[in-house]
């Protein structure tokens, strides 16, 4: 009996452990207000990219703010922008609520109403028009509680 009891206290030692070090090493940190995510670009349409610069904090459990910052195009101006919330989960995925966009300056859209709903690895989805072609974009951003 007194085996068994050491085996439990090591199994839920290591377990606690181990679930520390994930929560402190093995996911990444939300984004934070001021916060710029990485920059990704159009596979077919050369230089244009986007970034998101955040206005808050990202959590699972409050509004997000970001700017959205299309950077490398012409300035012809951009039609039909529109913004999504979508997360991966397998073999199906998950959207938020429709955002609210507003134009700040061609090529710099500020969206508010963002609720990222769960903790996990989101993408916002960046759909427009550029000269007629339509062009689609997702910027990784990782949510955590």
């Amino acid at each position: 009996m007194k085996l068994l009891m050491s085996v439990i206290t090591l199994i839920v030692s290591i377990t606690l452990t181990s679930a520390a070090s994930a929560q402190t090493y093995g996911a990444p940190a939300s984004p934070k207000a001021g916060d710029l995510s990485t920059i990704v670009c159009s596979q077919t349409v050369e230089s244009l990219c986007a970034q998101l610069l955040y206005k808050t904090d990202v959590t699972a459990s409050t509004e997000g703010q970001f700017q959205v910052l299309i950077q490398g195009f012409d300035g012809a101006p951009l039609q039909n922008f529109k913004v999504d919330l979508w997360m991966n989960m397998g073999h199906h995925g998950h959207g938020s609520s429709p955002v609210d966009i507003v134009e700040n300056a061609n090529g710099v859209y500020l969206v508010t109403n963002a609720w990222f709903v769960m903790p996990g690895q989101w993408n916002v989805r960046i759909d427009f028009n550029l000269n007629g072609q339509a062009q689609h974009l997702e910027i990784p951003v990782w949510v955590s509680k």
